[in-house]
């Protein structure tokens, strides 16, 4: 047996998203804490050899034009190219897995489409998801007219995906893309992966979108692009202030499920959503929890194409003309003017807002148990208030998966300062030692053993991953000895609302509620009239 596959049998899962460095400088200008930011981590979906250990002989064919002269072609049909080898460090983590989509791979070509700037800025989001259609069909084609160029030159290849790929049945929800076009272009020193995550290129800023060629065209590598060192979002942060869901950090971290479960509302989250809520035969939770305009959102979304519900990110971006920006007072004040403040303001306030349930969610809207939603404002056109959403929903298929997802599912806005350590010890079928760590508001899970863990969680693997999804009640598994716990068993009581599993919607949890909210409201006014 060779070494690699000792390792895997006695680790027993698959690689972890913490085995791989993240091959750039993280976006932004983060402080310095204790745990780093973990959204940066690269996730392999699985070892290929796991699937498939036939091995096909490789095919390669060299180049008989140079890179420049073969950059200069593709350019005449794209808005900018850039060409890797399959071998750069920065995509090592997906190699593998290229290497199973197109065995012969040799070299990655990125393409670059520009948008619209006007339409992707409009307040009017049906104009910004229409030009980023037609962007979408505009790469395809430079796709296709990229291969019939490498096949005129000898050559052959393929391109994965620019969107969803059709693997969601097999890998959701985990990492459902083969290649990360963001990484193949940022090493071709296209631009670099901003503090929002959007891909930058040095000339269009956030306002493109990439698709990657996988071809077996071979270059000499010393001849191929490296990346440039430039670093579009040291001190802006207006992506930040326009987010609508504070899904963006300024500290280099990103909520993705914050942002994922607002922007892509009508795409997979909603329609799982709507599945679970039809599926549970409730008419009364149901009509709380979906109105008419929600329902016809979707529709709509299923039956012509998905229409994201936020670009802000992307349209209050000046990475396009970021010396002109930086240099120019007035240049500033007229993004804030007129992109940044109305942009904010439709998206933020007279829009819909989909936020995650938790307890402080639910203390900052007004939000009881069993409801789920804030009412409209009749002040405000358009305006359709906060709802809530429940995040453990985007269910995960195995433990490994699960555990991986661990430092998304994690909400930091309900750590509190909270500083520990806990070793998850699952055992029986797809267990495995795991070890969490939550610090500075941040989470990160590793699959080792802890040297010194602050609480120890013993339970059966299929069990915790029943209790994540929702079909098992963690507190009569901990009284009937299914879960066992060593350590400072307080914390484990931190563990419904930083992981934000569903809360309860009984006529007690309302009146608990209800009295807790006006025992804090009795305390704080004591403690204005002491500073009186």
């Amino acid at each position: 047996m060779s070494p690699k596959k000792e390792e895997r049998k006695r680790r027993n899962h698959r690689n972890s998203s913490a085995d791989f460095a993240y091959p750039f400088p993280r976006p932004g200008s983060p402080k310095k804490k204790a745990l780093p930011a973990t959204t940066e981590s690269l996730w392999p979906f699985v070892d290929i050899a796991e699937i498939d250990d036939y091995q096909i002989q490789s095919r390669y064919v060299d180049s008989p034009v140079n890179v420049e002269d073969f950059k200069a072609r593709v350019s005449e049909v794209a808005d900018d190219v850039g060409v890797i080898s399959i071998d750069d460090p920065a995509i090592a983590h997906e190699r593998d897995e290229i290497l199973y989509v197109y065995p012969h791979a040799r070299t990655l070509i990125s393409l670059v489409g520009a948008e619209n700037v006007a339409a992707m800025q409009s307040r009017h989001l049906p104009s910004a998801n229409h030009e980023l259609y037609s962007c979408e069909e505009r790469i395809f084609a430079m796709g296709r007219e990229t291969i019939k160029y490498v096949e005129s030159l000898g050559g052959a290849g393929l391109t994965t995906t620019i969107g969803w790929p059709q693997a969601v049945a097999q890998r959701w929800a985990d990492k459902i893309w083969p290649l990360s076009h963001r990484l193949v272009a940022q090493a071709a020193g296209l631009g670099a992966v901003g503090l929002s995550r959007n891909f930058l290129h040095r000339k269009l800023g956030a306002f493109c979108l990439l698709d990657t060629v996988v071809t077996n065209i071979e270059f000499p590598d010393k001849l191929l692009d490296k990346p440039v060192p430039w670093n579009p979002c040291s001190h802006c942060n207006l992506c930040v202030a326009g987010c609508p869901t504070d899904a963006i950090k300024s500290d280099g971290e990103f909520d993705f499920f914050a942002c994922y479960n607002h922007t892509y509302r009508d795409s997979i989250p909603g329609f799982m959503d709507l599945i679970r809520d039809l599926g549970s035969a409730d008419s009364k939770r149901f009509e709380k929890r979906w109105s008419a305009a929600d329902i016809a959102a979707l529709w709509q979304s299923l039956a012509f194409r998905i229409e994201y519900r936020c670009f802000n990110c992307i349209s209050v971006c000046p990475a396009h003309y970021e010396e002109a920006y930086h240099g120019s007072k007035d240049e500033r004040k007229l993004a804030k003017c007129q992109v940044t403040k109305p942009l904010a303001q439709s998206r933020g306030a007279a829009e819909q807002q989909f936020v995650i349930d938790t307890p402080s969610a639910r203390e900052k809207y007004n939000i009881a148990p069993g409801e789920w939603r804030t009412l409209a404002d009749p002040s405000k056109p358009g305006h359709s208030g906060v709802r809530l959403v429940e995040m453990r929903r985007i269910r995960t298929s195995n433990i490994d998966s699960m555990m991986r997802l661990m430092p998304h599912y994690f909400r930091a806005s309900e750590a509190n300062g909270l500083n520990f350590t806990c070793e998850f010890q699952l055992t029986e079928r797809g267990g495995d030692t795991w070890t969490m760590k939550v610090a500075d508001n941040r989470c990160q899970v590793h699959p080792v053993k802890a040297d010194s863990p602050d609480i120890t969680v013993r339970c059966n693997a299929e069990l915790f991953l029943r209790i994540h999804r929702g079909e098992a009640n963690p507190v009569v598994s901990l009284l009937t000895g299914r879960i066992r716990l060593e350590g400072n068993k307080r914390l484990f009581l931190a563990f419904p609302a930083i992981l934000a599993l569903t809360p309860g919607a009984t006529i007690w949890h309302r009146l608990t509620w209800k009295i807790e909210r006006a025992w804090r409201r009795r305390r704080n006014a004591m403690t204005g009239k002491r500073a009186r």
